[in-house]
């Protein structure tokens, strides 16, 4: 029997034994009674007796409920007094749902390495895209040049001047941010951002020394879908995070930049997608990295595989030693392998994308905190949570509860009520109460919020497990890596980085779903600034690539 087993039993003894509580605050008072006390003596000793009991009974009962509400919904002495039969079937119910089961990870694992293959056969006509990067070659660590990166990831813009030192992955960096105003991310002409962005490089290159006519090569990395036939090139494919415009889709990236009209040397020899930058940032410092995995508002996956293995290249590789890496485009599976909830199935049906993306949805940062509102409002209709989270027209709208507001319950509620482990849940209050208007909530309201958001957060990382399994077992079963080869892994994103205990759950999963040779010999690395120094590997590759 584990420790918190045994908590909480001893939780059930006293919520249902009140009298053996009461022995445990008697006993050290005891021998006092055997002795004959003053009238004043003895009502100081009672004040004494009564004040130690109560401290006892409260601090007792909120620490063994707080233990246990880790590891066990009901375990709560709370718990236990304060929900129905009723209330206790429902949240199990719920529990159930967003619980991915061994046999269901299983499913995922089989049914990706179908899409991968299914991807990079000449029909292509699967959910997983399988782009090629034409990011050929492997970095050593002993490459050294300096290179200008541009990333583009949401409204953020990432300008960096990265100077790669050789000697086993040294480097340095200058690196500069722009916000992009909301008047630049939709419209009729793509030209407004462009022109912007342009603006954004030349005033960095000023803040570093560097003249405007300086000649340098670029790389430019991407978070939106792009479509490529060469190194050089980027078609885009569409605009994600916010950005909208009529006149973008099917125009290259590269062309649209007007370098040469304002005189600057720099030359764009690379667009390369943000997970094949996390992949090569990491491989600069640890060669043996075959994998780069983006997970944060989106997710995405990138590795090496055979150029035998790619259909549709133009014959200017090895067939026999050449690998490149491929874009797999993961984001894009669909509810085929997946454990779809009634949750899922109901924000996917008020998205502005049904039916696609499912994967997505169900794991990032997008989506986490929405499918947490639609679990607490379901629950609060069921009166499973005392309060409501129905809104009222006529509320003044500065104080309506923000719960029943699609998307306003933001998945970095759930990093803070994840971490929360004081004895009233007081951050999570401050969560419901305070930043969502919730008008009141009790300590069993916060445990089952918590609860929630520990569900979610869970099938999360047991879904992203399983879909890196299913490349590792790719890659094994290709013999693209070999079972006692070391190799490693490279992850990025926000969700995964700042999420409590989100990278030990996704690396369990991973290590109980692959061979136990390989996950022996496997490792995860996260990674800082990935994309941005990976996009000058990229420019680096690209230069020795062409000479």
């Amino acid at each position: 029997m584990g420790k918190n087993e045994r908590i909480c039993i001893v939780g059930k003894a006293l919520t249902l034994t009140p009298k053996l509580v009461a022995i445990v605050p008697f006993f050290p008072f005891f021998p006092f009674f055997l002795c004959p006390l003053s009238s004043a003596h003895a009502s100081l000793l009672l004040l004494t007796f009564l004040f130690a009991f109560l401290s006892l009974f409260f601090h007792l009962f909120s620490f063994l409920g707080i233990i246990c509400s880790s590891d066990c919904l009901f375990s709560s002495p709370f718990l236990h007094v304060m929900l129905t039969s009723q209330q206790k079937d429902i949240l199990s119910q719920v529990e159930q749902q967003l619980t991915a089961t061994p046999q269901q990870l299983e499913t995922i694992i089989d049914g990706f390495i179908h899409e991968m293959k299914a991807g990079l056969s000449p029909s292509g006509s699967n959910d997983m895209k399988m782009i090629p990067s034409y990011v050929t070659g492997h970095p050593t660590g002993y490459e050294q040049g300096t290179y200008l990166a541009l990333e583009i990831s949401g409204i953020d813009i990432y300008v960096c001047q990265v100077i790669l030192k050789g000697n086993k992955g040294k480097l340095a960096i200058n690196q500069y941010q722009y916000k992009i105003p909301d008047d630049y991310t939709t419209g009729t002409d793509v030209m407004v951002l462009i022109n912007y962005v342009t603006d954004c490089i030349v005033d960095f290159q000023q803040r570093v020394g560097i003249p405007p006519e300086e000649e340098m090569l670029m790389c430019i990395s991407v978070g939106f879908a792009i479509r490529q036939n060469s190194l050089s090139q980027g078609i885009i494919l569409g605009l994600e995070h916010g950005f909208g415009f009529t006149n973008a889709i099917g125009r290259d990236i590269v062309d649209l930049f007007p370098f040469k009209e304002r005189g600057m040397g720099l030359k764009i020899v690379a667009v390369a997608n943000d997970t094949v930058c996390t992949l090569l940032a990491h491989a600069y410092q640890h060669p043996t990295t075959r994998i780069g995995i983006v997970h944060g508002a989106g997710t995405n996956c990138s590795y090496y595989d055979r150029v035998s293995n790619v259909h549709g290249l133009d014959g200017r590789y090895d067939d026999e030693k050449d690998e490149m890496i491929i874009n797999t485009e993961w984001c894009s599976a669909g509810s085929k392998y997946l454990p779809v909830s009634a949750y899922d199935a109901q924000l996917d049906a008020a998205s502005n994308n049904e039916g696609i993306h499912l994967f997505e949805k169900m794991t990032t940062g997008m989506y986490l905190g929405e499918l947490v509102r639609l679990v607490l409002v379901d629950l609060s209709k069921q009166d499973v949570l005392s309060f409501s989270a129905h809104h009222d027209p006529s509320d003044d709208p500065d104080d309506a509860c923000l719960l029943a507001v699609p998307y306003r319950f933001d998945t970095s509620y759930m990093y803070v009520i994840e971490a929360d482990d004081s004895d009233q849940l007081e951050d999570t209050r401050v969560i419901l109460e305070e930043m969502c208007h919730v008008e009141g909530t009790s300590l069993a309201d916060r445990f089952i919020v918590k609860k929630v958001c520990s569900w979610v957060g869970n099938r999360a990382a047991a879904l992203l497990g399983a879909s890196i399994a299913s490349v590792v077992t790719y890659m094994t079963n290709e013999e693209i890596v070999k079972k006692d080869d070391e190799f490693a892994i490279a992850i990025s994103g926000d969700v995964y980085e700042d999420f409590p205990n989100f990278h030990p759950r996704v690396c369990t999963t991973v290590r109980s779903l692959i061979d136990e040779q390989v996950a022996t010999r496997l490792s995860v690395g996260l990674v800082q600034y990935s994309r941005i120094i990976g996009a000058s590997i990229v420019a680096m590759l690209s230069n020795r690539i062409f000479d």
